[in-house]
């Protein structure tokens, strides 16, 4: 099927599942590669910088905890037994950001994990927090910046210094959260990105800590978002005693097919039989405008995409005509292939959802290149990185482009060699509840990105496979809201580490949660009221699977 003429939107496909992951056996330090792969273990303790090991968790202290070391000395201890993460602290030393003290610790985990964990001198209180990274990461996001941004607006625990934080760069540098050139050829290096950095981090992190204070952080969170959502949910399917509480926004957990098929079916339908680009910025706001007077509610926004039905032809210019505020036949294709998302020549689906209703005006930059070069879009990136040297076993030839692509069974099957790296799709979390772990996602439904589609499609399997799913889980789907709510129409910003951190420790389970919007347009809130998403909720007579019916098995 030619990519610009494709099926209807969020029509029905067989294709797309969700797939329970082999567990993988343990990588102890020194341990031999198998079949190619690091392997690492399921079930880790945490692990004292004096060797002791503890499974107890404790109630969160009430007053700062006095650190018992000299920040200086901890760039002395021995961390090369830590298990699963046999690691060299590079420096300690004392640090200022938005008026705290912290004593910032980088060093790396083998073989070459570079991580950074910031402990606050005088005003921690007992928790941890790992924060997540973005795209193809190779940079430790709270290296060299103020930390606060990295998680959620308005956490009070956040801005006064209260959590010792860390984070990675996810076992390898890379020139730009798209490349991937670091692991052309290197399974080891894959298997580190794929899901056993963030759970070596935990281990160092956790013994650092206890070394620092004297004592072992009460409560250990995991917050991320995109490829950080992905790695959370990593943490609750296959390391479920590594956090208390994990935060998963905009989870990429169907990354093989993510990167390789959606972000490459978005720059193929956009670019024509020479490479150019067929649908520009310009034509945007018109798409944008169309689209909100056909679905949106009387507030200006669309409560849930999959209640639309736009048609791209009904803003097609008249024949001969072009303008900003109409489609020529080619960019009506484009728009339609786009909301219908990648599929098959038979018109079965490929992955769960194309782009949402309401996301247009973001999808310059990462779907659509403003300068016109389809080649420097972000899902271009993506794909092409992910194609030539994350998915194969052995990479094609650097020459390779996105139009080698075939859109078949064959590319959907190979593929799938890299689920069990990548793919965080399990919705067994049978062994993170028991554990008393709390998870809260969210995702924007007008996510430009990475569809939300996939991510309400996970809830509902994780409620139908997790016995009592609700006391233990939340999932917050949010109108108008673009990627990791890093804009919107109108952007809104939101707290839930906070009553993640309060579900934890104080057993308040969350219910509806208030996100302010920014300068809303007339008829818009001022903040967004949302209530915990249903997964068996019945939307636009599709039932809880939005417009997908679901076909096999879970393995």
């Amino acid at each position: 099927m030619n990519p610009n003429q494709s099926a209807i939107p969020h029509s029905p496909g067989r294709r797309w599942q969700l797939r329970r992951p082999r567990r993988l056996a343990p990588l102890l330090a020194g341990a031999a590669l198998v079949g190619g792969l690091a392997l690492v273990p399921a079930a880790p303790t945490a692990w004292s910088a004096s060797g002791t090991t503890t499974t107890s968790v404790r109630s969160g202290a009430a007053d700062a905890v006095t650190p018992m070391l000299d920040c200086a000395t901890l760039s002395t201890l021995d961390l090369t037994a830590v298990p699963d993460a046999p690691s060299r602290v590079l420096s300690a030393a004392p640090v200022t950001l938005g008026g705290i003290a912290y004593c910032d610790v980088k060093g790396y985990i083998a073989p070459q994990t570079q991580f950074d964990l910031k402990l606050p001198v005088a005003t921690w209180r007992g928790q941890y927090v790992q924060v997540g990274c973005g795209g193809y990461c190779g940079a430790v996001p709270t290296a060299d910046a103020n930390i606060a941004p990295q998680l959620s607006s308005g956490c009070a625990p956040v801005n006064n210094g209260e959590l010792a934080i860390a984070s990675d760069n996810e076992g390898h540098v890379g020139s730009n959260r798209f490349d991937g050139l670091w692991g052309k050829d290197d399974p080891q290096l894959r298997a580190v990105f794929g899901y056993s950095s963030e759970h070596s981090l935990a281990q160092v992190s956790k013994a650092v800590i206890a070394r620092y204070y004297g004592q072992p952080a009460a409560h250990s969170f995991f917050d991320g978002c995109s490829d950080g959502g992905r790695e959370a949910l990593m943490e609750a399917q296959r390391y479920p005693a590594d956090f208390d509480g994990i935060l998963a926004g905009a989870p990429a957990l169907d990354a093989t097919d993510f990167s390789g098929i959606l972000e490459t079916w978005i720059h193929r339908s956009n670019t024509d039989g020479t490479g150019r680009q067929i649908l520009g910025t310009s034509k945007l706001p018109a798409l944008h405008a169309a689209v909100l007077k056909a679905c949106a509610g009387p507030d200006g926004l669309i409560d849930d995409p999959r209640t639309c039905g736009f048609e791209p032809a009904s803003l097609q210019c008249p024949a001969g005509t072009d303008s900003a505020s109409c489609l020529t036949p080619a960019e009506a294709g484009v728009a339609r292939a786009f909301y219908s998302g990648p599929a098959d020549q038979r018109g079965r689906n490929l992955y769960p959802g194309g782009l949402p209703y309401g996301s247009e005006l973001a999808w310059a930059g990462w779907n659509i290149n403003p300068a016109g070069d389809a080649s420097a879009t972000n899902a271009a990136q993506l794909a092409l990185n992910y194609l030539k040297y994350l998915d194969y076993t052995k990479s094609p030839a650097d020459s390779s482009t996105l139009r080698d692509f075939r859109f078949t069974d064959e590319s959907y099957a190979r593929l799938q060699q890299g689920a069990k790296l990548y793919n965080a799709t399990n919705p067994d979390l049978t062994a993170f509840s028991r554990h008393g772990g709390k998870i809260i996602l969210y995702h924007g439904w007008a996510d430009q990105a990475i569809p939300p589609f996939g991510t309400a499609a996970y809830y509902r399997a994780l409620a139908d496979t997790t016995k009592d799913y609700t006391a233990f889980s939340r999932l917050y789907m949010i109108p108008g809201q673009y990627h990791c709510l890093a804009g919107g129409n109108p952007q809104a910003t939101g707290d839930l580490l906070t009553p993640l951190m309060s579900w934890v420790q104080g057993g308040q389970a969350p219910g509806a949660e208030t996100f302010p919007t920014f300068k809303p347009t007339a008829g818009q809130p001022a903040a967004l009221t949302v209530q915990p998403y249903n997964p068996y909720l019945t939307v636009g007579g599709h039932g809880y699977n939005n417009g997908y019916r679901w076909i096999g098995h879970f393995h």
